[in-house]
């Protein structure tokens, strides 16, 4: 089993081994920094090349939309939409923006839904759908507020809406109050020194509140910084720029002037192409002015380009308007039917992860039950071999004690026989002795000593025997009365032996009087009753 477990987890990392190559085998080109990076370098070149950064979000967009990055693809759109509606396709951007509303609505970027929710305000501004344009706004600033307006990014996106508000008042001749909300805008440094879009489009909305507000001093200061700052680039501020300094200097009645603006206001129209909404304003203001200088031919050309301008602009304005009701129409039954689908997506999704739940969960049990009944399988198996181990020592621990046993008895046995022999032995010399001692007296003397001497050596040659058989007999003795005498010792091994009384004062040399007072001594010192057995105790010993 371990090996089975070894095995599939080296073909676990031979898959994540290869799946990972071939991700690092990915080109740069098809990364999301890769795309990123591409997108946010279309953006700083969109004012001086707005065709190919029109070309690069499109691409952009096709690989955010394809990795599901709908923050992203929401940017690309509509920034693709502010080049649609400069190039004067405004149904086109209706139809981005409202794809760009669908995506951002599934991400929490409040900042970007202000954005998109403005920019089509701003466009139902150019079909003068109030109604459309308040309510998107209305959006626009409810989102905004929701922002952490700490962050530079997120308080352009107030600022952008204050900008808004102030030019519908100055347009309603709200002056005052179109004031205020353009005072309400903060601008960091970075802001400022960096040119900021909506910074520069604050400028101009103030210079032309000015302007209405008969303040020509403070007007021009605002409008001649612009130009300076932005004489060397060919921004799309332009345009509008210069057609305030033109309606400045109408205001001052400086005609020539007047009329070099606006010219000037034209030629960045036609050059950049953007802002081509403000060409009959331009066209008609331009007009008044070659009326004012008494160059009539040259006005009537204008005017009458004006009207053809005037005319396509109403027109586009009727077919866009047209495309638009019908792109919205479109959006919403394509939300229904993404909706729809994303709910039969949803619903088989969620009943195949309840089935592959099940499945693992089952799996899970029986890999768990299949565990367990070879857990238990192996430590049945295990129990068994221990208690048969056990068994099998305790048989042979019983045979090896039997065994001991029955060689310390034979060995008893055969010392027992020994000590008697010797005992018949030294009974049978007495007996001879006796004799000789009456009819020998001379003899018995030298014969006497000499047997009392091989008497003394009787017990250590028999110690020295039952040493050898009850080797652990002493050591026992010692450890449980070490106060015993070694003659008492002596007592005690031959009582474990069952020697007789007399038997013990032949092998010890002594009276068996001697023997009995040294068994009381040994009882005494042990500490046994009148009913307690000597020999017993001696023997379990």
């Amino acid at each position: 089993m371990l090996k089975n477990i070894k095995i599939a987890f080296l073909i676990f990392v031979s898959i994540c081994s290869f799946k990972l190559a071939k991700g690092q085998n990915k080109t740069e080109n098809d990364s999301l920094a890769y795309y990123t990076k591409r997108f946010i370098t279309a953006t700083n070149q969109y004012s001086y090349f707005p065709d190919n950064s029109y070309y690069v979000y499109s691409k952009c967009y096709n690989y955010f939309k394809k990795s599901n990055n709908y923050e992203k693809a929401a940017q690309s759109l509509y920034q693709m939409s502010d080049y649609k509606k400069a190039k004067g396709k405004t149904s086109k951007a209706f139809e981005l923006l409202w794809e760009a509303l669908y995506y951002v609505e599934k991400t929490n970027n409040n900042a970007l839904k202000a954005v998109i929710h403005r920019k089509i305000s701003f466009l139902y501004d150019f079909f003068n759908k109030t109604q459309e344009s308040t309510y998107h706004f209305q959006q626009a600033l409810n989102f905004s507020k929701k922002i952490d307006i700490v962050k530079g990014s997120d308080r352009q996106q107030l600022n952008a809406n204050y900008l808004n508000l102030a030019s519908r008042k100055r347009n309603a001749g709200d002056f005052l109050q179109a004031m205020i909300y353009l005072d309400s805008l903060e601008f960091s440094k970075n802001m400022v020194s960096n040119g900021n879009y909506v910074y520069v489009a604050s400028r101009i909305e103030k210079a032309n509140l000015l302007i209405n507000l008969k303040d020509p001093e403070k007007t021009a200061k605002i409008l001649y910084k612009l130009k300076s700052d932005t004489d060397k680039k060919n921004t799309k501020h332009k345009t509008k720029i210069y057609f305030a300094l033109g309606e400045l200097n109408k205001s001052i009645n400086q005609s020539d002037s007047a009329i070099y603006y606006y010219e000037q206001s034209l030629k960045f129209i036609d050059k950049l192409n953007f802002n081509v909404m403000l060409l009959p304003k331009v066209i008609s203001e331009l007009a008044n002015q070659y009326v004012h200088k008494n160059r009539a031919r040259k006005a009537y050309f204008l005017l009458k380009e004006r009207i053809r301008i005037t005319d396509s602009i109403n027109n586009l304005r009727t077919d866009a308007y047209a495309d638009l009701f019908e792109i919205k129409n479109s959006y919403l039954e394509s939300i229904r039917k993404k909706d729809n689908l994303l709910e039969e997506k949803n619903s088989i999704i969620e009943e195949k992860e309840e089935t592959q739940f099940l499945l693992k969960l089952v799996l899970a049990l029986v890999i768990l039950i299949t565990i367990i009944i070879i857990f238990i399988g192996k430590m049945r198996l295990k129990l068994r071999k221990t208690i048969l181990e056990k068994k099998q020592t305790e048989l042979q621990s019983t045979l090896n004690k039997q065994k001991i046993e029955a060689k310390m008895e034979l060995k008893s046995k055969e010392l027992t026989s020994y000590a008697l022999q010797l005992i018949d032995k030294d009974s049978a010399i007495d007996d001879l002795l006796n004799v000789l001692k009456e009819k020998a007296p001379s003899s018995y003397k030298s014969l006497s000593n000499k047997y009392k001497k091989g008497a003394e050596n009787l017990w250590d040659e028999f110690n020295l025997r039952f040493t050898e058989v009850n080797s652990e007999f002493y050591t026992r003795l010692k450890e449980k009365h070490p106060n015993f005498t070694p003659t008492e010792q002596k007592h005690c091994a031959l009582i474990k032996l069952k020697f007789t009384t007399k038997e013990m004062a032949r092998i010890l040399n002594i009276e068996a009087h001697s023997v009995n007072i040294s068994r009381s001594r040994i009882r005494k010192k042990i500490g046994l009753k009148r009913s307690d057995s000597l020999e017993t105790y001696v023997t379990n010993l």
